[in-house]
């Protein structure tokens, strides 16, 4: 059984992207090596001043782009342009 997505994934409302867009290796991958806190689908969030944008960005700017990496940062960064806010879109 899988276990409850929490945290930052859950508070965001991103975890069937989270869950159909990855697979638990590259989810692995991502909090481990990647996002690096727990906070990503771990815990209760009640508040925060990040937006789901930012967070996906974020998520896709700790590594180098190796072939391997490259791939799972365009996944991101497509989910990230497809949630973008509107008034970031507006002014581009």
């Amino acid at each position: 059984m899988a276990r409850k997505i929490e945290g930052l994934i859950a508070y965001f409302g991103l975890q069937d992207w989270w869950l159909t867009e990855f697979s638990e290796t590259e989810r692995e991958r991502i909090e481990q090596d990647g996002f690096g806190k727990p906070t990503l689908t771990h815990g209760t969030i009640k508040a925060t001043s990040h937006t789901a944008h930012s967070v996906i960005v974020a998520m896709a700017g700790f590594w180098r782009p190796t072939p391997e990496e490259e791939r799972l940062i365009l996944r991101l960064m497509a989910k990230a342009n497809e949630i973008q806010p509107m008034n970031l879109k507006e002014t581009e």
